[in-house]
């Protein structure tokens, strides 16, 4: 079975191509800026995702059975700076991928985020209605309808601040190891909540996802935690001291975009229906850790 991954070089991405291929399918990796490494079984498609038309013949000649579209510009303040780009990467392009697949009857599976919600209370179930307070939501929330609309053979997945070592731009919790692994003090917010998840344990459920094909709307995140509760589990987890996580409040950082207060999401209906174990926090920092003295050598 052919298996297009967008973003395979994006920490979400690059887990899902290298699962793909030890289960021995036939897996395009797009990229664009940061090249893949070579991964036997792997072919890597570079593709700047800003040209539609470029995006279509591509496809065209690929001839996927499954698209799995986990390409974003993911920097909230960028997206909030920078709105054409964020618009034509996360919207125009998801809708071009969209129309290919519904013309040849492509299983699309879209990954989202949490921060279509506004995070006032938190918990958010897949039957919530979204409401994004920053560029960046509104763009992902836009497309997830998109894909929606475009076609029934479709699954979106919405995970919450995914985390995780391999590729992509560093994400909180490998910020959070390697400064700690250098004796650097951290400072984490105390008054936001999330469901982190581990980029692993995603690429496990959204390979489960497609072979079961399920379709519809899931979240696949981590249980909820506030940012600073998350790095002190990290510490602990890692042996490093937890006094270097500095408590800090929102009010003490001036972000570019408003960040929802508690977009942690409610996994119950994924948990039902997927075998990966993809929500706890404890074990998916277990996993982190083992991965971490890996590639260390350890």
């Amino acid at each position: 079975m052919r298996i297009l991954v967008t973003g395979g070089s994006s920490t979400p991405g690059y887990k899902l191509v290298l699962k793909l291929a030890e289960r021995g399918y036939d897996v395009y990796a797009q990229y664009y800026s940061h090249e893949i490494p070579e991964i036997p079984g792997v072919r890597r498609v570079m593709l700047d995702l800003r040209d539609s038309d470029r995006i279509i013949n591509v496809l065209g000649d690929i001839k996927p059975s499954i698209i799995i579209h986990t390409a974003a510009v993911g920097d909230v303040d960028l997206c909030e700076s920078n709105r054409d780009l964020a618009w034509r990467v996360n919207v125009e392009a998801t809708k071009a991928i969209s129309r290919f697949a519904s013309r040849n009857r492509s299983f699309l599976v879209y990954l989202s985020t949490d921060y279509v919600f506004d995070g006032e209370r938190g918990m958010y179930r897949e039957e919530d209605t979204p409401n994004p307070v920053n560029y960046y939501g509104l763009t992902k929330l836009v497309a997830e309808n998109i894909v929606a609309s475009s076609t029934e053979d479709h699954a979106i997945v919405r995970a919450s601040h995914i985390y995780g070592f391999g590729m992509g731009r560093v994400n909180f919790a490998r910020h959070v190891v390697e400064s700690l692994s250098k004796g650097q003090p951290v400072r984490a917010l105390v008054d936001q909540w999330l469901s982190p998840t581990l980029n692993t344990l995603l690429a496990e459920a959204m390979v489960e996802i497609v072979e079961k094909g399920l379709r519809g709307l899931f979240h696949v995140a981590g249980e909820r935690v506030s940012r600073y509760d998350f790095a002190r589990a990290i510490a602990r987890r890692f042996g490093f001291k937890e006094d270097l996580i500095e408590p800090i409040a929102s009010r003490d950082i001036v972000f570019k975009a408003r960040r929802p207060r508690d977009s942690s999401l409610n996994t119950e209906k994924a948990k039902q229906l997927l075998k990966t174990p993809f929500h706890g926090l404890d074990h998916s920092l277990e996993i982190l850790y083992r991965e971490w003295l890996s590639a260390r050598g350890v």
